[in-house]
């Protein structure tokens, strides 16, 4: 499960916006350890092109008088990719999420932040409520090298590839494109993930040295 992730303004976000054509970077919320039920960016083409919004990240929400609120009942901050075919969301409103690292650990201890050095996109879900948006990350299974730190999972992460992003924001039934993706992979753009271990999993204090997963 992906539970905490990081949007450093100083990696470059504006630029990999940019590059894949996406509008409004200046919406961007950034901060490291975003955590579940806060205000997060996405990337949607609900307006017809890709742009920036923001979103509550918990995908399922209740009324609160006036307002919405995270659904009590549903926790919704992942989706599972066994379960994506019969998820409207996936055929209607698929997202993206930017994001420079993100944190797992193995049974609630031992901490630890993945990277690749540079910004990249999980693969999400969205809905509407009102004028609220809300999102998930899709999560597939972990990685025979990622297991040892996290062995539940890992979040869907868009390869770096231009065609695949404008095919994931379109949406549609047809989505033989992305099975192949729906395996774990743990190289992206040519680069090695990196895995570091934290003092606590909110913590930006690093607990020992980083290890490329080559």
């Amino acid at each position: 499960m992906c539970s905490v992730f990081d949007v450093n303004d100083d990696a470059g976000i504006e630029r990999f916006l940019e590059d894949y054509g996406v509008h409004n970077p200046q919406r961007m919320l950034f901060g490291r350890r975003r955590r579940p039920t806060q205000q997060v960016s996405i990337v949607t083409t609900r307006h017809g092109r890709p742009e920036v919004e923001n979103a509550i990240w918990h995908l399922y929400l209740e009324r609160d008088g006036e307002n919405w609120k995270p659904h009590r009942k549903y926790w919704s901050i992942n989706s599972n990719w066994q379960k994506l075919d019969k998820r409207p969301e996936y055929h209607n409103s698929r997202c993206l999420v930017p994001a420079t690292a993100w944190v797992e650990s193995l049974h609630g201890k031992n901490p630890v932040e993945f990277s690749y050095g540079q910004p990249f996109f999980f693969c999400g879900l969205y809905k509407t409520w009102g004028d609220i948006l809300s999102c998930s990350i899709i999560t597939i299974s972990a990685h025979p090298k990622t297991r040892k730190y996290h062995d539940k999972s890992l979040p869907m992460i868009a390869p770096a590839d231009k065609h695949f992003v404008e095919q994931w924001l379109k949406g549609g039934h047809d989505t033989a494109l992305f099975e192949p993706y729906l395996q774990p992979h743990i190289e992206y753009a040519g680069q090695p993930l990196a895995v570091q271990p934290l003092v606590r999993a909110t913590s930006t204090e690093y607990a020992g040295d980083r290890v490329i997963l080559g």
